[in-house]
C-alpha cells in the first residue's frame, strides 16, 4: 500500500511540475506574440523646407528588416503623393519599445523642425 501511494505521489509531482511549466512556456509564447512597438516614419526635404512625417502607430515586434519595408513604402507615398525623388532603402523608419518613447522622440523632432521654420507634412502609410 505504501508502494502504491508513494508511487502515486511522485506522479502528482511529476505531473504538477510538468504542466506547470508547460503552462509558463505557452504564456511566455502568447506573450511574445503580442510584444508589440511604437513605429514612425520621417522624410525632411531642406530644399523646400518641408518634413513629411507619419503619426507613431503600434505594430507587432518585428525584425529591422520589416521596419526597413515600413520605411520604403513610406519614402515610395511620398515620392508618389509629392512628386519627390527620395531613396527608397534608406533608414526612414523608427522603432520604439514603448509608446512614451516614442511620441517623445517624436515630440522632439517636430518642434526641432518647427523651429527652423520647416512646414510638418502629415502622411499617413499604415
Amino acid at each position: 500500500m505504501k508502494k502504491i501511494f508513494s508511487r502515486c505521489r511522485k506522479f502528482f509531482l511529476f505531473s504538477i511540475i510538468f504542466f506547470g511549466s508547460l503552462s509558463l512556456i505557452l504564456s511566455h509564447a502568447a506573450r511574445s506574440e503580442t510584444v508589440e512597438q511604437s513605429i514612425w516614419c520621417s522624410i525632411n526635404d531642406p530644399a523646400s523646407e518641408r518634413i513629411f512625417v507619419s503619426s507613431p502607430v503600434r505594430r507587432p515586434l518585428t525584425s529591422r528588416m520589416a521596419v526597413m519595408d515600413y520605411g520604403s513604402r513610406f519614402a515610395r507615398t511620398v515620392n508618389s503623393r509629392f512628386g519627390l525623388h527620395v531613396v527608397l532603402v534608406g533608414n526612414h523608419c523608427h522603432a520604439f519599445p514603448s509608446s512614451y518613447h516614442a511620441t517623445t522622440a517624436y515630440t522632439a523632432l517636430i518642434s526641432r523642425m518647427a523651429d527652423q521654420n520647416f512646414k510638418i507634412v502629415s502622411v499617413s502609410i499604415f
